[in-house]
């Protein structure tokens, strides 16, 4: 007698179907459809995967189809109601200051830990007497002010920050609009989540920048005046775009994992390891650039 074939039960992988949806958020994003800082957001659905997990259980086994149907109609629900209140003006109400004076300062560090939302940083006017004027429309804004002599730490970073971890998810939407001062010399150090980033640095005296960006996109322009200029930037998942002013002269080091890499060479031409201005060495304003960006786009200017 043969043997009688058992029939072959099909199950829906729900984590495949997940990557899915969040492959095409991504997408989304890229093209300027969706926000990058909706995770913010969608962070607050997360009870959703328990639904969703719910669903496999009863209704996979059965009919993986409908459960598909179904676990993909409640992803769908969960980002149309995150993009209708990412968009309600409602949340947008919360707005909050803060200004520091410059003082007797001959140096300042900046600290800026940004999360979910658009982030402006550039220069005050010339004749202004403060380090720093911030304002923050969304979720709010803390700062940790310390001097020593006449160096100034300055902290700026979202008011969820001291919360738990499952309790940082605000509204989803921030926007903060952060000046700094052009009479002393900078230290930024900036890290940004799931936003949208324009550093504006032309008149401002930056000797070093840090920057950790990871899911956005950002537009550097880095300082126009004299002397020298370091700038660190780590890329994971995002888009930055890099300029450097005209008659400023640059020594570039980028390295793309997964990603893809413009930089105009007319300018920069590359020599070895590096993309370097031809007047490199007797440029008066020197900029030196390290970029590490994995699964990205870096174009430089």
């Amino acid at each position: 007698m043969g043997e009688t074939k058992s029939p072959k039960k099909h199950h829906v992988s729900i984590w495949g179907i997940i990557l899915v949806f969040v492959g095409v958020v991504l997408l989304l994003q890229n093209f300027d459809v969706l926000p990058w800082d909706l995770w913010g957001m969608l962070w607050r659905f997360w009870p959703a995967l328990l639904i969703i997990i719910g669903l496999n259980i009863v209704v996979g086994r059965y009919k993986p189809w409908l459960a598909a149907v179904i676990i993909l109609a409640v992803l769908a629900a969960s980002l149309g109601l995150a993009v209708w209140q990412y968009q309600s003006p409602l949340l947008r109400d919360v707005i909050s200051t803060y200004s520091e004076p410059r003082g007797d300062l001959h140096e300042a560090v900046l600290e800026v830990d940004f999360q979910a939302g658009h982030l402006r940083l550039s220069a005050l006017p010339p004749d202004s007497p403060n380090l720093v004027e911030a304002v923050s429309r969304g979720a709010g804004l803390t700062a940790d002010f310390r001097r020593q002599d006449t160096v100034g730490h300055l902290r700026l970073n979202s008011t969820w920050d001291r919360r738990p971890p499952w309790g940082r998810v605000g509204t989803g939407w921030t926007e903060w609009k952060v000046e700094l001062t052009q009479g002393i010399p900078l230290v930024l150090e900036v890290k940004s989540d799931a936003a949208d980033a324009a550093l504006d640095l032309r008149h401002l005296k930056v000797r070093r920048l840090d920057m950790e960006l990871n899911a956005g996109n950002c537009n550097v322009r880095l300082p126009s005046g004299e002397g020298i200029t370091r700038a660190f930037i780590e890329a994971n998942a995002a888009n930055i775009e890099i300029t450097i002013p005209q008659g400023v002269a640059a020594r570039i080091e980028v390295d793309v994992n997964v990603g893809v890499l413009e930089i105009d060479e007319s300018r920069f031409p590359r020599k070895g390891d590096y993309y370097i201005s031809p007047n490199f060495e007797d440029a008066e304003s020197r900029i030196y650039v390290k970029v590490d960006c994995n699964a990205g786009r870096v174009k430089v200017l």
